[in-house]
């Protein structure tokens, strides 16, 4: 019984930890679109835009890093998304019609891994 209390210390301990309340990120998977919206402490935008330039930048020279964007990317493989990136800020729409189910599927799975660079 004199360990229940320190059991519910550690778990709310361990809650705490994994509980992240500067972050929204939100995904939408439509019918000819796919959204990402992603909100986080300014903090983290360096190590967003170096896992952006890790999932898309190197193989297109181009980088997302120290940049503020709005507008059309178009990359070297005829992927084509708009992006609005600041600090604490990444906005990107991929129109599905526009690109080949490969680009889809990239753009798409970096898009998820954002959450996972964003809670380490």
């Amino acid at each position: 019984m004199k360990q229940l209390p320190f059991l519910m210390f550690v778990v709310v301990l361990f809650s705490a930890c994994h509980h992240h309340p500067d972050i929204d990120i939100s995904y939408k998977d439509a019918d000819h679109y796919f959204y990402m919206d992603a909100d986080f402490h300014h903090s983290k935008t360096r190590r967003v835009e170096h896992y952006m330039n890790r999932e898309l930048g190197g193989k297109n020279k181009f980088s997302f890093v120290n940049t503020r964007t709005n507008a059309t990317i178009t990359l070297d493989d005829d992927t084509k998304f708009f992006l609005r990136k600041e600090p604490g800020h990444v906005f990107i729409r991929l129109n599905k019609d526009e690109n080949s189910p490969a680009a889809y599927y990239r753009i798409r799975s970096m898009c998820e891994g954002m959450k996972e660079v964003l809670t380490r």
